[in-house]
């Protein structure tokens, strides 16, 4: 009779790889053959395999290496809403330049009418001298009509207004680019870890699947109870459920990452690095003096709120009777048709280029606007203070949005630290057990425990660590930076063959 190790080792190198999408039935007897008892097996786990497969749902599939340089370079390039932001930037800038043009430069308009000119001739009539000119005529123009000269900064300051719009949404196309970045590395590290949970349960899948046909091979010869054969048959059956649960999951993520860089639809990913645990460095203290500086939503309040001040200011000035100081610059008008033929510089009436004085100023008794303005004046007042207070909500919430995410990581980095001690003992606990129970020195709940209990761990860590890289993403989301200080997001990937 061969020992147990011989016969467990045996078993171990002959056996195929049980994690497959179905598995095969056992060529020798069937289960319902092997253990005499009224309990019997499914026909529908004995004729096909215990894992059954829909052929008709089978999908074709694109398997593409992939770094996470790569990940980043086609998703800034190639991201369908990247796409749009560029879209979005070119018609920011040719409002800009309409915007400039119209406060700085005097508007040339070329013009060009003409009167009626006969084509042609469908029917006569009876009335002599009465048909139009085959003859061209009208006036061909360039107009450079008034210039504002002095207004008392009222144009000015819209034309500031309209300058910080332009300014705060154009760079903050930029940081939505930046966000999109830290976002891609968020989902290569999301499918890392999904892709590492899946290769867990395929091992605990082989050592489910290694008990069960050796405890099958003990039960012909009664050298086992029913009751630990059942067991290990329940247990290689939960695996094979938890073995393809974990290849949806991944499959999931891999499709969410395909949609952002824009692969085909159905790529799976073969990822040539992994990521790497490494503790955040920068303090708290450093980030509340950053985020008030680089936040998104603290820069749009103080965007908001300089507009809303400049508005309460040209308000207060459109109530005064402040006269505008104008030059009408006249035209170059150039004259042609039938017996006519000339071109002139002319102004409104034909009067000199002058520098005039209008004022032109209205104050409201009744009606909207109330009494001389006042409720509009009012409005303009509570609109800055809103927005003082926006800016003061959007701070207060940003360092509160810190002291979480610093939270979250100081919680996973603890984790972290007891999850890589719990790992290294539980492997040794599992050798340990496993050899004991194919030596008969332990039972098979012992076995059960300490391999669920392993690769549980193992996925913990896992998740763990997936989750703190998350979070320090978010938090420098959150503080508005593409870095921390000294640290690079792209470093915490590292080459399977390096990793640590």
């Amino acid at each position: 009779m061969r020992p147990p190790i011989l016969l467990a080792l045996t078993f171990l190198l002959s056996a195929p790889i049980w994690a497959q999408d179905t598995v095969k039935a056992d060529q020798a007897k069937s289960d319902n053959e092997l253990i005499p008892t009224r309990a019997k097996v499914p026909e529908a786990l004995l004729k096909n395999g215990y894992v059954q497969r829909v052929d008709s749902l089978t999908f074709k599939e694109k398997v593409k290496a992939i770094s996470l340089t790569d990940v980043i370079e086609k998703g800034i390039r190639a991201n369908y809403t990247e796409q749009e932001r560029k879209h979005e930037k070119e018609i920011l800038d040719i409002g800009w330049e309409d915007s400039w043009s119209d406060f700085w430069m005097p508007q040339l308009t070329l013009t060009l009418s003409t009167s009626e000119q006969r084509v042609g001739t469908l029917k006569k009539g009876g009335i002599e001298n009465s048909r139009t000119s085959d003859v061209p005529g009208g006036v061909l123009g360039l107009s450079m009509g008034d210039y504002t000269v002095f207004n008392w900064g009222k144009d000015y300051l819209a034309f500031l207004n309209t300058k910080t719009t332009y300014n705060r949404s154009t760079k903050k196309l930029k940081e939505l680019r930046r966000d999109l970045k830290h976002d891609l590395i968020i989902k290569y590290f999301e499918v890392a870890a999904f892709q590492e949970i899946q290769t867990l349960r395929k091992e605990q899948l082989r050592h489910s699947s290694f008990v069960y046909r050796l405890n099958r091979e003990k039960i012909t010869l009664k050298k086992i109870r029913k009751q630990d054969y059942y067991q290990a048959r329940a247990e290689y059956l939960r695996a094979q459920t938890d073995f393809h649960q974990s290849k949806v999951d991944a499959s999931v993520v891999e499709e969410e990452l395909a949609e952002q860089i824009t692969d085909a639809p159905g790529t799976k990913y073969l990822l040539r690095e992994r990521l790497v645990y490494q503790p955040l460095n920068t303090t708290i203290d450093e980030s509340m003096a950053m985020v008030s500086k680089s936040n998104t939503i603290v820069l749009d309040a103080l965007s908001s709120l300089t507009n809303a001040k400049r508005n309460y200011d040209l308000t207060l000035r459109e109530n005064l009777p402040l006269p505008k100081f104008t030059v009408n610059l006249g035209a170059y008008n150039h004259s042609f048709g039938q017996n006519q033929l000339q071109t002139r510089y002319e102004t409104n009436a034909g009067r000199d280029i002058e520098l005039v004085a209008t004022i032109n100023a209205s104050w409201t008794i009744t009606g909207s606007g109330g009494f001389f303005n006042g409720r509009k004046t009012r409005k303009a007042s509570l609109q800055k203070s809103l927005a003082l207070k926006k800016l003061q909500n959007a701070t207060h919430g940003s360092k509160s949005d810190i002291r979480i995410h610093y939270r979250k990581i100081r919680h996973l980095q603890n984790q972290m630290t007891i999850l890589r001690a719990r790992t290294s003992n539980l492997q040794k606990t599992f050798d340990t057990i496993l050899e004991n129970y194919l030596n008969k020195r332990a039972r098979y709940n012992d076995f059960h425990h300490a391999l669920n209990e392993k690769i549980d761990v193992e996925i913990l860590m896992e998740q763990t660590k997936f989750l703190h890289a998350r979070e320090k993403l978010l938090l420098a989301k959150t503080i508005g930076i593409e870095d921390f200080p000294g640290e690079n997001f792209e470093k915490m990937a590292k080459p399977l063959d390096k990793e640590k």
